[in-house]
C-alpha cells in the first residue's frame, strides 16, 4: 500500500469514527419518555462473588436498604473464593436474616454462579448486581418501572465510577469519561429503539421468564452479560435503559488494571459476536444490522486506533516531504481530521458530563479534571486489547476471567427521592 493510500484510509477511518459518534450524540440528545409509575414490585437480587471480601459487605447493605420494592431474596453465590468471602457472606446473613440466601459452588465462573442463583429465584423479576457495586436507594424501583411494557425483557442502570482514592488520576479520569459516554450517549441512543446491546453485570433488571426462555446466562465466554443481552434481542424481546437508576462501581485506576479489564472485555465481546453471528445473520433486518454495527465498533475499528496513532503522523510527514504538490491536500486533510475529532471530543464530553453531574453530586463525588493523557488512554489501551483478544481467540487461548483486585474505597451516600443528599 502506498503512503498516499495509507494516509487517506487512516484519515477517512478517523473522521468516520467521529461522524458516527455525532450521529449517536444527536439521537441521545432527544428526550426519552420515562416509564409509568407502578405499584411496588416483588424482586429478587442475585450477587455472584469470587474473592470479594473487601467490597461485598457494603454492596449487600446498599441492596437491602432499597426502597420502593419488596425484596424477596438477595441471593449471594460464592464461586469457590480463596479469601474470606464466605465468612463475609455468613456475617451478612447473621445481620440481615433470611432475606439473604447464601449459596456456594466450586469455581466454575461467573455465568455458572449466576445460573446457580437463578435456580433460587421465585419472582418474575430479578436484578443482578456485581459484588463491587453499590446501589442507591431508589435504583431497583426505577429499573422495575420499565416492566409495565410486556415487551421489555431487561433494563440497564446508570453506572458511575465511585473510586474515592484513585492510584493514577489520569486513568481514573479516563474511566470516568468512558463510563459517562457509554451511559449518557450510547445507551441513551439505543434506548430510543429499545435495543440496549449490553445489560451490564454491574446493574441490570430482568424478566425471569424471558431469561429462562433464552436458556439462562450463556457459559463459555468472558462476557456473559453481553451474550445474554444479545440472546434476548434475537428472541424478539426489547431492552432499555434507566438513567436515574444509579449505582457506584469500582473501576481499575491503574494502567495494569485497565489493560486487564479491556483485554477481558474485548475478548468476551468478540467471542459473543462470533457465537451469535449465524442466528443474527439468519434473522436479518435489524438483528443483522445491529450485529454488524457491534462487530465493526467492538472488534474491527479498534484495531486501527493504535496503528493510526503511529502511522498517520508518519505518513503525513512523508507526504509533506515530497514537495509543494502534496502540501495543500495533506494539510487540509489533517485540519479536517483534527477539527472533526476535537469537535466530537468536546461536544460529547460536555453533553455526557452535564448529564452525569447530578449523579456524581448526589453520590458525593468530586468533579473530574481531564488531561490529554486521560483522553487518549482508553482508545489506545482498547486498541491493544482488541489485538490481544483476536490473537487469543484465533490461537484458541481466550484466557480466564482474570479477576481484578479490589480496593474497597467505593462508598455510596443515600439520596432522597428528589435526588438531594440526605442531611443525616
Amino acid at each position: 500500500m502506498s503512503v498516499s493510500i495509507l494516509f487517506v484510509v487512516l484519515t477517512a477511518l478517523s473522521v468516520f469514527s467521529s461522524l458516527q459518534g455525532f450521529v449517536l450524540l444527536a439521537v441521545a440528545s432527544r428526550p426519552v419518555s420515562g416509564p409509568q409509575k407502578e405499584p411496588r414490585r416483588r424482586v429478587s437480587v442475585i450477587v455472584p462473588c469470587f474473592n470479594e471480601e473487601k467490597v461485598l459487605s457494603k454492596t449487600l447493605d446498599s441492596i437491602l436498604a432499597s426502597r420502593g420494592v419488596e425484596l424477596d431474596r438477595v441471593i449471594c453465590v460464592d464461586d469457590g473464593s480463596t479469601d474470606s468471602t464466605p465468612k463475609v457472606m455468613d456475617e451478612a446473613q447473621q445481620r440481615h436474616g433470611d432475606v439473604l440466601l447464601v449459596l456456594g459452588q466450586d469455581n466454575r465462573g461467573k455465568a455458572a454462579a449466576l445460573n446457580h442463583a437463578l435456580t433460587a429465584v421465585s419472582t418474575e423479576f430479578f436484578a443482578s448486581v456485581d459484588a463491587d457495586t453499590q446501589v442507591l436507594p431508589d435504583t431497583l424501583a426505577r429499573l422495575l418501572a420499565h416492566f409495565t411494557d410486556p415487551r421489555v425483557a431487561a433494563v440497564s442502570g446508570q453506572m458511575i465510577v465511585g473510586n474515592r482514592h484513585p492510584q493514577q488520576e489520569f486513568v481514573y479520569a479516563a474511566q470516568v469519561r468512558e463510563y459517562e459516554s457509554a451511559n449518557n450517549i450510547e445507551r441513551r441512543a439505543f434506548a430510543h429503539v429499545r435495543r440496549i446491546t449490553v445489560i451490564p453485570g454491574a446493574i441490570g433488571a430482568f424478566r425471569r421468564s424471558a431469561v429462562a426462555e433464552a436458556g439462562g446466562y450463556p457459559e463459555g465466554t468472558l462476557a456473559e452479560d453481553a451474550h445474554l443481552t444479545l440472546a434476548l434481542l434475537l428472541d424478539g424481546h426489547r431492552t432499555t435503559h434507566e438513567a436515574s437508576a444509579t449505582v457506584l462501581t469500582e473501576a481499575p485506576d491503574t494502567m495494569a488494571g485497565l489493560r486487564r479489564q479491556r483485554v477481558r472485555w474485548a475478548t468476551g465481546k468478540t467471542q459473543v459476536l462470533l457465537r451469535v453471528a449465524g442466528p443474527a445473520l439468519r434473522r436479518g433486518g435489524l438483528a443483522a444490522a445491529l450485529w454488524l454495527y457491534l462487530l465493526w465498533n467492538n472488534s474491527i475499528l479498534p484495531l486501527v486506533w493504535l496503528p493510526s496513532a503511529l502511522l498517520l503522523p508518519l505518513s503525513a510527514v512523508t507526504l509533506l516531504a515530497r514537495g509543494p504538490e502534496t502540501v495543500t491536500w495533506v494539510v487540509a486533510a489533517c485540519v479536517l481530521t483534527l477539527a472533526v475529532n476535537y469537535g466530537h471530543f468536546v461536544v460529547s464530553r460536555q453533553f455526557a458530563r452535564s448529564l452525569d453531574a447530578a449523579g456524581r453530586a448526589a453520590a458525593g463525588l468530586a468533579e473530574v479534571r481531564n488531561s490529554v493523557r486521560s483522553a487518549v488512554v482508553v482508545p489506545l489501551v482498547g486498541s491493544l486489547a482488541t489485538w490481544i483478544a483476536w490473537a487469543r481467540i484465533l490461537t484458541g487461548r481466550p484466557g480466564g476471567w482474570d479477576k481484578l483486585d479490589r480496593s474497597g474505597d467505593v462508598q455510596a451516600q443515600p439520596i432522597s427521592p428528589e435526588g438531594a443528599l440526605n442531611a443525616d
